[in-house]
């Protein structure tokens, strides 16, 4: 639970500096990363964190950064705020039912579970390398832990 304050805090303190926003233009496309910025800012200190341990760990793979840059883009334009996703961290621990929960909260649920496909639908206009789009859809999937570059991206996903 602790991990939980922690990470809410990180939410409330999230910024963006001029050094993070170089490190977005280096590695993503103007388009991209208008789509980027369009995250709440929590959302995409997180996706930076990642970005940045996944550079950390393999610097020279420019995939797996701009899969880490957009591996959240599902959320775009949901309703996660940080106290919905605190939430729904909630309801996850105390196994509530779905049919007892008011429709923001059935919404930001969605979200939560579908937000790897809904930016793998995001971003396919904008003819991504595939191998950023399958990271994006699969992120979240555990049957990919023989892929070296998806071990790494969820690596760092659950650590920030």
């Amino acid at each position: 639970m602790l991990y939980r304050i922690q990470q809410f805090y990180q939410g409330l303190s999230a910024k963006v500096t001029t050094e993070d926003i170089a490190f977005i233009r280096e590695h993503l496309t103007p388009e991209e990363h208008q789509l980027f910025f369009q995250l709440r800012i929590s959302e995409q200190r997180h996706s930076l964190n990642v970005a940045y341990g996944c550079r950390k760990e393999a610097p020279h793979n420019t995939v797996l950064i701009k899969a880490a840059l957009l591996h959240d883009i599902g959320k775009v334009g949901s309703n996660l705020t940080l106290i919905n996703k605190s939430f729904v961290v909630l309801i996850k621990k105390f196994q509530l039912k779905n049919h007892m929960l008011p429709s923001f909260l059935k919404e930001a649920i969605y979200f939560k579970n579908n937000h790897a496909e809904i930016g793998y639908t995001m971003l396919l206009p904008l003819n991504l390398d595939p191998k950023i789009l399958f990271l994006v859809k699969n992120h979240h999937n555990n049957n990919t832990d023989n892929i070296e570059d998806m071990k790494i991206l969820q690596k760092y996903d659950n650590i920030y």
